[in-house]
């Protein structure tokens, strides 16, 4: 990346992707495997004398360089976010792990008594994804997940969910917050398998919302014998399994198109065939669909609002009061989102997603006549 792009990076949040098709193929930047070698540039002052120390300190330069050319090479899409220097640092204070390997090509000391190094640099994929995730989640207002899939073993419904179970798994990594399992047992009074039966997105919608999530994430997950054969005695099936994956924002509708994928497997039963096939089948539908929620929220093809995102604790409070204090947030002049996350026992929790810092909605929220208790950068703590 030039480095008039590299300027033009500080006003902007770079998105992650599934995979990286349509990267440039200029000799800057190669992607192969899970590394990104780049050409990276760095300097530094040498100051009294000290080349050695200047050398170190033209690798940290070098190291952020490769980083920022990495970074550009790993998104498929830009838009403007107020805190992308939150991002940005996050990656930067972490370059440890994330330049895997980096190899000195040229060194030369300029008039201005500078020293200029070039250097191949291998970025790591797997930890820029593992900076950048939590770090754009929380730029989208943390949402909440919530799964239910249609799950049968030879048209039989299974009890073990191992499908589902996977793909909770991988959204609590990727650092997305789950519905709480407690309310499981409300799931008892509704049909889901009249609704899975219509696959009616709008269904599915309404459902998210009746449990206070921002998505939910539904389909099928089917395992079917295909093939027995008998070895030293014992029958082994052979299972082809099947996960399809879709995803409603409850907040919008939007929809998101359907991942698939098909694992075959071998099992002492159709069962044991049908769990360890499963669960694989649903760590890749799911390792993509997590990425795309991301993106969509936060390219704005959702309706998703970027902004930073403070949670707010008030106990002692009426319903009334919890149901006023939300509305007068929402009514707050760069509030782009008040999320209730929970009332219960006269305790209230929210997630404002706003331009704000803490201490801004500590101030909004003790004008409304509550006493705050507690604060840090993300948490307002209070009571009424």
């Amino acid at each position: 990346m030039k480095k008039a792009k590299r300027h033009i990076l500080s006003f902007i949040v770079l998105l992650l992707i599934i995979s990286l098709p349509g990267v440039p193929a200029y000799s800057a930047v190669q992607v192969k495997g899970e590394l990104i070698t780049v050409e990276a540039e760095g300097f530094a002052p040498i100051l009294n004398g000290a080349k050695n120390a200047a050398r170190e300190e033209a690798k940290r330069s070098a190291y952020r360089d490769a980083l920022e050319k990495a970074l550009g090479a790993y998104v498929t899409g830009i838009t403007e976010m107020q805190n992308y220097e939150v991002v940005k640092d996050k990656v930067f204070s972490q370059t440890t792990g994330i330049v895997k390997k980096i190899d000195i090509v040229t060194e030369k000391v300029g008039e201005d008594d500078i020293l200029y190094i070039t250097a191949i640099c291998q970025v790591g994929q797997a930890a820029l994804d593992g900076i950048l995730g939590p770090a754009v989640l929380d730029a989208l207002g943390n949402p909440r997940v919530m799964v239910l899939l249609d799950e049968r073993i030879e048209d039989e419904p299974s009890f073990l969910s191992t499908a589902e179970s996977e793909v909770l798994r991988v959204f609590e990594k990727a650092g997305y917050l789950l519905v709480d399992s407690g309310q499981s047992s409300l799931l008892k009074d509704i049909d889901l398998n009249a609704i899975h039966a219509k696959n009616d997105p709008e269904a599915y919608r309404q459902l998210a919302r009746d449990f206070q999530a921002d998505v939910l994430i539904y389909g099928k997950a089917y395992g079917s014998s295909f093939a027995r054969q008998r070895i030293e005695g014992i029958n082994i099936y052979g299972v082809r399994n099947t996960v399809q994956l879709r995803a409603v924002l409850s907040n919008t509708a939007y929809q998101l198109g359907s991942e698939t994928f098909e694992e075959k497997s071998k099992g002492v039963s159709v069962e044991d065939g049908a769990i360890k096939g499963l669960k694989i089948a649903a760590a890749m539908a799911s390792k993509s669909v997590v990425n795309k929620i991301a993106y969509a929220l936060i390219s704005g093809s959702a309706g998703g609002i970027p902004g930073r995102t403070v949670k707010v604790k008030i106990s002692n409070v009426s319903f009334n009061e919890a149901r006023d204090l939300k509305e007068n947030l929402q009514g707050v002049s760069g509030v782009t989102g008040v999320y209730q996350r929970l009332f219960r026992d006269r305790k209230l929790e929210l997630d404002v997603v706003s331009d704000k810092t803490a201490e801004d909605i500590a101030s909004i929220i003790s004008d409304l006549g509550f006493e705050i208790n507690d604060l840090s950068s993300s948490l307002v703590e209070g009571t009424k």
